[in-house]
């Protein structure tokens, strides 16, 4: 049997290696589609127009050589948060707010596991740093902001793994019905890592 360190679990940002259509569509384009949907969504605020949203996206990343398996984990996550949504909305709300917002959350969740699954964190800081350029004008300096980004795109992937190393020593433990046992050390955990990154942007004198 081999050893070793399981990977942490990726929710967003590990491009896939399959190459299709979208992967060579520019960054820049395709961050002006999702602000596009985010708005649509929220704006038009009709669940059957988000629902057909999330499922035009799903084709688009299936027709991009995108497989299944890139996305189930996530909607399954997706899924949750969903689920509780729902039930919030029938206690306080309606089940058509409920299926709104579950249609909106689908939706952007699609979109934002496309831009990460077709582009590289190279490619996205790079069109970030274009967009936020004019701020220059404002004393705002870019590359501060880009690895701003940077930080909160890494720092996605890492927390959704620490959460997943939780969730596995908690069921190991046999406390998989706790959410004290399988959120608090995914809480101090995600401390440390801020506390070891700003240290480490501090020695090298990267920002002040």
């Amino acid at each position: 049997m081999s050893a070793g360190i399981r990977p942490r679990l990726q929710l967003f940002g590990r491009v896939a290696r399959e190459s299709g259509w979208l992967h060579r569509v520019p960054a820049g384009w395709k961050l002006a589609v999702i602000a596009l949907i985010g708005i649509v969504a929220l704006v038009l605020r009709d669940a059957a127009i988000n629902w057909t949203l999330a499922g035009v996206l799903v084709a688009i990343g299936l027709t991009a050589r995108l497989r299944l398996r890139h996305f189930v984990l996530t909607w399954a996550y997706a899924g949750v948060l969903v689920a509780v949504l729902m039930v919030v909305q029938l206690l306080i709300g309606t089940p058509a707010a409920g299926m709104r917002i579950a249609g909106t959350v689908f939706a952007c969740v699609q979109a934002a596991l496309l831009l990460t699954l077709t582009t590289t964190v190279a490619q996205l800081l790079d069109a970030f740093r274009v967009i936020v350029s004019p701020l220059r004008f404002l004393g705002a300096n870019p590359e501060t902001i880009a690895l701003t980004a940077s930080l909160m795109v890494r720092a996605i992937s890492h927390l959704s793994g620490l959460l997943g190393e939780g969730d596995r020593a908690a069921r190991a433990r046999g406390l998989e019905t706790s959410i004290r046992a399988r959120v608090v050390p995914a809480i101090l955990r995600s401390v440390k890592y801020a506390q070891d990154t700003g240290r480490a942007l501090d020695a090298r004198g990267i920002v002040d």
